[in-house]
């Protein structure tokens, strides 16, 4: 269970988070108000994994967000942020509602509120049981339109999954007769609720990695070991390890950790998971998935069939020695500076079953007969195969592209550059950087990913091709000769185009596949930034006929003009443009 320091803790990022949020009214605000409007981004990038904060933005309706950040009129009807994940040529989409508490104070046995589901049942009645009729009646802002869409969603051929989050800084998640309670608005709107509460979002936080060793005795039939020759220092070690044995090995207990001899089980009640273990684990907290509760249904139900049908855990490490005791009956492991790569989930799981089911006399005996297995390898850290195994044992699963090169060696690379530079690099999602350093701007590998393919010449993909940046286009942005120093300066390159239009053209329709367009112009170029908007708003002018520029820029052709209207070096007169000729939008 999260303590006191925890939840100050959860304060703390969500205030840094809300300071990375663009273009609010920031004085107007107290600290609690900051934090709760943190709090709401610091989750929100957690679940859905997007990491720009304009695009988090983008997905919060609720009435106090959009009334003290940007001055908005909005009656949330009780649902204060929605995700949809699915392409619109997809048979299947999902839509997540959430729903957010947070409170000012800590109380320890404080559950999360039956009557904050009741909040948004009215919003559920709109999208379920309404007709369109009663839809038209609402007031024309970001709400209705919503409704609108998801009201079609759910009443097309598409397969369409309404998940609704239940999400507080409160100590607990609800009561058992909660639970059922909320099983019964499940079975009659059709949804799943997932709960939120402080204990999930600790385990957010990207932290530091520790080294601190951990020690276990198997006899000689509970492993193998693989190694490619005799000469070779990679070797790996496929282990079958009660579940008991895991949680001590994975704890935050330094000393219990090296207790291979440990008899006395009652000591691991009270233990925690070790967080760092999972600074290299290429997800975040996914939150309580069918997978999740799936595992622990195993655990409870069918403890013994465990180890049948879990996929199991995979571990890096520097250091990994097996010794043999007791006259070869028994071998003892030492692992030194290991982080779980595969099976974040799982552990998390597992964990969270032990906490609930702590009180049960039998737990600690049926963890002792669960057995799962774990795969070490035993590798260098600046050798690219630990990488590798990251990202290739993860990919069977439901993972983005992005997620699964968060642990390549040039992410690492450019966060640790970008930190010197007081950029926040968010490699991972939540991200709020270290609390002694003061950052100027925070940036997604997402978007700059966008920025560098911008600038080698393809702004045209750099928006609809997000996907394929962390997939076949990877190589080519951060090639081997990829230079950190430049990607700093296309950064702020980038920002510096936002703040122009912010603050010298708030006539010109502006948005971020344009920024891509300018700063590829200026980049290749070598033209100013206002020579590069004065350029790009004229071909604009001149091709924009029949579709819209948003989509008039995605298109090859047009930067393919462009391209050649560079080269011809034509002059525009920027004066021009601004007294209501070529194609200025007001």
């Amino acid at each position: 269970m999260a303590s006191l320091n925890d939840f100050k803790l959860v304060n703390i990022k969500s205030k840094k988070m809300f300071s990375f949020i663009k273009n609010v009214r920031r004085t107007e605000l107290n600290d609690v108000q900051k934090s709760r409007m943190g709090f709401y981004h610091l989750v929100l990038e957690n679940v859905t994994g997007i990491r720009d904060a304009d695009d988090v933005s983008e997905m919060i309706i609720d009435t106090d967000y959009n009334k003290l950040l940007y001055g908005k009129k909005v009656n949330d009807l009780g649902i204060d942020a929605i995700n949809y994940i699915g392409d619109d040529d997809e048979q299947e989409i999902t839509v997540q509602l959430f729903n957010f508490k947070f409170r000012e104070n800590y109380k320890v046995d404080k559950n999360m509120e039956e009557a904050s589901v009741n909040g948004s049942i009215k919003f559920l009645e709109y999208i379920c049981t309404s007709d369109e009729t009663a839809i038209a009646k609402l007031p024309d802002d970001i709400v209705k339109e919503n409704i609108e869409k998801i009201y079609r969603y759910l009443n097309s051929n598409r397969l369409c999954n309404i998940e609704l989050y239940m999400v507080s800084n409160e100590n607990k998640t609800f009561t058992e007769d909660a639970e059922k309670y909320l099983g019964l608005l499940q079975q009659h709107f059709g949804i799943r609720i997932k709960a939120i509460a402080l204990d999930d979002v600790i385990g957010y936080f990207d932290m530091k990695k520790q080294s601190s060793p951990c020690k276990f005795m198997i006899s000689p039939n509970d492993f193998l070991v693989f190694q490619q020759n005799e000469l070779s220092t990679q070797r790996s070690y496929i282990v079958k390890l009660s579940l008991l044995d895991l949680i001590r090995i994975t704890c935050n207990d330094i000393e219990l950790k090296k207790r291979y001899d440990n008899e006395d089980d009652e000591k691991l009640i009270n233990v925690k998971l070790d967080y760092a273990l999972l600074y290299d684990n290429v997800r975040g907290y996914l939150g309580e998935t069918i997978y999740n509760v799936n595992i622990q249904k195993t655990l409870k139900n069918n403890h013994k069939e465990f180890f049948m049908l879990n996929n199991g855990i995979t571990i890096t490490a520097k250091g990994i020695s097996v010794d043999e005791a007791n006259s070869g009956k028994r071998f003892l492991f030492t692992v030194d500076d290991y982080q779980i790569v595969n099976g974040g989930q799982t552990i998390r799981s597992i964990y969270e079953f032990f906490e609930n089911e702590k009180e049960n006399t039998d737990v600690l005996h049926n963890l002792n007969e669960t057995y799962v297995l774990l795969r070490f390898f035993k590798i260098s850290e600046e050798e690219k195969l630990k990488n590798r195994i990251a990202e290739y044992t993860n990919s069977q699963n439901a993972i983005s592209s992005a997620d699964l090169k968060s642990v390549d060696a040039i992410q690492i690379q450019i966060e640790k550059y970008f930190k010197e530079e007081k950029i926040l690099y968010a490699r991972k999602a939540g991200v709020v950087g270290d609390d002694d350093v003061e950052y100027d701007l925070r940036i997604s590998k997402e978007k700059l990913a966008q920025i560098l393919y911008s600038a080698k010449g393809f702004p045209d993909r750099a928006s609809n091709q997000k996907k394929r940046l962390f997939q076949e286009y990877y190589d080519d942005i951060f090639s081997e000769d990829f230079n950190v120093e430049n990607a700093v300066k296309l950064v702020k390159l980038y920002y510096e185009i936002e703040r122009v239009f912010e603050d010298e053209f708030k006539e010109i329709k502006a948005y971020e596949q344009k920024f891509f367009y300018i700063l590829f112009v200026v980049h290749e170029y070598q033209k100013t930034i206002f020579k590069a908007i004065e350029i790009l708003q004229n071909l604009i002018s001149e091709e924009c006929k029949e579709i819209t520029e948003s989509r008039m820029l995605l298109k090859t052709k047009f930067k393919d003009k462009l391209v050649s209207k560079l080269e011809q070096k034509e002059e525009i007169n920027i004066l021009d443009l601004l007294s209501g000729s070529g194609g200025i939008e007001v």
